[in-house]
């Protein structure tokens, strides 16, 4: 007859536990996270069909078809059939719908959430710069559409960042070749709360506000019609950083109302960084921008233009100056490039905007209609 050794019988039990103590432990978190998931995820559709049901009959309306929850287990994810938001009460009554919509929040976190739009998308609109003026629809579609949002504590609107490839937008038309168009390779904004000074007093909600916002395009492409003669249709960059101060709420999601309710602040947008490409133009800038009474951009901007001699005789083929202004015009610009020590081609000079005009120099470039 064999016997175990004392020492084997007491390590026994022991090892089972190290075998089957890690798997045990494992299933127990995985039956609370998955509790946890299913909890959260009831929490978010009831989130959504009640933010829906409180804006129904208010300033937004948001609607769709059909919802579904899934993403189990790493994110909540929120799919729409057929999304709409409208603004009933906006003097534009805008209205945006899409074929599908998707929304992932984290289970931790769902004051963050990312939203990718997929299908052709649809806004309409009254336009509102003169009476009369008749209602307008874009029909867009993309390769990709992304934004995400994170809610700030204690500030109007949070942090917004969308990213879109490959967009083409149609205005009044059905088809590829009817209609306004306007393409861009890719397109991206990015805003959020300015930071306040340290150690002051959070504002009330409905206080004027300070939003920093970085705007990028990339190959893009406007209607021949409304492009000015001498840059042309084609805008291979456009970057900007810039600063919105004093920036309002307003209660029905209407752009025209911010942009009254900002200039009545005595809005001001400061731009610290802003590159063209477009055409002949090849420009770097800086500077402020308001509205006029009239709802006019008005402001001026400290410029380095690089070539201005190919952008004066653009100009001149555009018929926009004269060939004897245009050679007035390179000679004091060639002084001042000179005197300024740049490169060959390059000058600094400033660029106005005021009373619907863009003065480059002493040069009138292009005439600009009210935003309002």
């Amino acid at each position: 007859m064999t016997t175990t050794p004392p020492e084997a019988a007491q390590l026994a039990p022991r090892s089972r536990w190290r075998l089957f103590g890690p798997i045990l432990a494992l299933v127990a978190a995985a039956a609370l996270w998955s509790a946890y998931w299913y909890v959260m995820a009831g929490k978010t559709r009831d989130f959504i069909e009640v933010f829906a049901a409180r804006h129904h009959a208010g300033n937004l309306a948001v609607g769709w078809n059909a919802l579904s929850i899934s993403g189990y287990p790493y994110r909540i994810e929120a799919g729409f059939t057929a999304p709409s938001i409208s603004a009933p009460r906006a003097p534009e009554g805008w209205a945006w719908s899409a074929e599908s919509l998707e929304a992932d929040f984290l289970p931790y976190s769902l004051r963050h959430v990312v939203l990718k739009v997929d299908g052709e998308q649809v806004l309409r609109y009254r336009d509102v710069s003169r009476p009369g003026a008749p209602a307008h629809v874009i029909r867009a579609t993309a390769e990709g559409t992304w934004a995400s949002y994170v809610d700030v504590p204690g500030a109007p609107f949070g942090r917004l960042a969308i990213d879109i490839n490959d967009f083409v937008a149609l205005k009044d038309g059905e088809a590829p070749n009817t209609g306004e168009r306007f393409a861009a390779g890719r397109l991206q904004l990015h805003t959020r709360p300015s930071a306040p000074p340290e150690n002051a007093e959070p504002l009330p909600l409905d206080a004027a506000d300070s939003y920093d916002i970085a705007l990028q395009g990339d190959d893009m492409a406007i209607d021949a019609a409304d492009a000015p003669r001498a840059l042309g249709s084609n805008i291979a960059f456009f970057a900007a950083q810039a600063r919105l101060k004093n920036a309002v709420p307003t209660p029905n999601a209407s752009p025209a109302e911010f942009v009254r309710a900002w200039t009545t602040q005595g809005g001001v947008l400061t731009v610290s960084d802003m590159q063209v490409k477009w055409g002949p133009l090849d420009m770097w800038a800086q500077g402020e921008l308001s509205l006029d009474p009239e709802g006019r951009p008005q402001g001026r901007f400290e410029a380095a233009i690089s070539d201005y001699a190919g952008l004066l005789q653009a100009l001149v083929d555009a018929r926009v100056v004269s060939e004897k202004d245009a050679r007035i015009a390179k000679v004091g610009l060639g002084l001042f490039a000179q005197f300024q020590g740049n490169q060959p081609g390059r000058v600094r000079v400033p660029v106005v905007v005021t009373e619907g005009k863009i003065f480059l120099g002493p040069v009138l470039v292009a005439k600009i209609e009210p935003l309002l």
